[in-house]
């Protein structure tokens, strides 16, 4: 078995700081790459952002392109997977291929059709409520959990680290145990 091949999460330009801060955890979480193409709508010094982040910004592997132009010329080797609410396949469907990128549109607009009819590959998070969209990050975590759960049936293999709980260590000394 050989290592889960990571995709690459992109945010097209992002509008809500802390959605983006709980991402870049994920990415960390999965020792997966984050790019933000185009401008997002806040400033990378923001304190919900940091916030959401918590202390693992320094371990996210993060790249900024400014235009989808440049970001689709450096991309273009790998297949592109808009998530999208008007996609035509369900996420429970579609088949994930190793190195995928994963691409999401902001909070309020999604992605822009101009940008989604240039791109083959369409997939949509089945919704049966009476809702129009989830949550940026929850959307982000379920297709990268479910990525992840394609290449784990497909044979590949994945170690976790388990590193130092601060907090449970302070708990356990705390209580004498």
């Amino acid at each position: 078995m050989s290592s889960i091949p990571k995709p690459l999460i992109a945010l097209y330009r992002p509008q809500i700081p802390p959605n983006t801060g709980n991402i870049a955890r994920l990415c960390v979480a999965l020792a997966t790459p984050l790019a933000i193409v185009g401008k997002a709508a806040f400033t990378w010094d923001e304190k919900q952002l940091r916030r959401a982040g918590l202390d693992h910004w320094q371990d996210l592997h993060f790249r900024h392109f400014p235009r989808w132009r440049d970001f689709a010329q450096e991309m273009k080797e790998r297949r592109v997977i808009a998530i999208t609410k008007v996609g035509e396949h369900s996420l429970f469907d579609f088949g994930f291929a190793a190195g995928d990128i994963l691409l999401f549109g902001n909070e309020t607009a999604g992605l822009p059709p101009s940008l989604l009819c240039r791109l083959s590959f369409r997939v949509r998070l089945p919704m049966w409520g009476p809702v129009r969209s989830l949550n940026l990050s929850n959307a982000v975590a379920v297709t990268a959990y479910e990525y992840f759960r394609q290449m784990y049936v497909q044979g590949f293999s994945f170690s976790e680290q388990h590193p130092q709980r601060t907090w449970y260590r302070r708990l356990v000394d705390r209580q004498g145990g």
